[in-house]
């Protein structure tokens, strides 16, 4: 089952600051958002406002080349990046169930191999307009 909750959109860097602020007062501990979206549609730069307004001290960087990253703040967070991930396999020797299913929010881009795994989760597509980007965030439960 999918519910559609809201929809976003963003012209400039504050714009999606602000959608950043609605969603790290939505998320809780234990939950997991994947981010779907183009190369630089600005799945990242979500994830890196998200964690300021949580105080996270560290760099918030994209994991594509280390596959996942963990920060603390006023949550823990997993930050993981399947783009180069090409197969089942190779998901499973990442050891992906132990981040997610934990009490840290999680946050995956490129989650197409991860997806089918998991039975509930929000999802945020973004997507490019002609000078703007459209932000669809949808929380899935197949569980019910």
């Amino acid at each position: 089952m999918k519910k559609d909750i809201k929809s976003w959109r963003s012209c400039l860097p504050q714009d999606t600051t602000k959608i950043a602020l609605e969603l790290s007062k939505t998320l809780q501990p234990g939950d997991i958002l994947l981010l779907e979206g183009d190369l630089g549609s600005g799945k990242t730069f979500l994830v890196q406002e998200i964690c300021k307004m949580w105080l996270v001290r560290e760099a918030v960087t994209s994991p594509t080349f280390t596959l996942m990253h963990h920060y603390y703040g006023h949550h823990a967070v997993n930050h993981l990046d399947l783009y180069r991930i090409e197969n089942r396999a190779e998901l499973i020797q990442l050891g992906w169930e132990d981040a997610l299913f934990s009490d840290a929010i999680s946050f995956v881009e490129w989650p197409q191999l991860l997806e089918g795994q998991l039975t509930e989760y929000y999802k945020i597509s973004i997507s490019f307009a002609e000078n703007y980007r459209n932000f669809l965030f949808v929380k899935h439960n197949t569980s019910l």
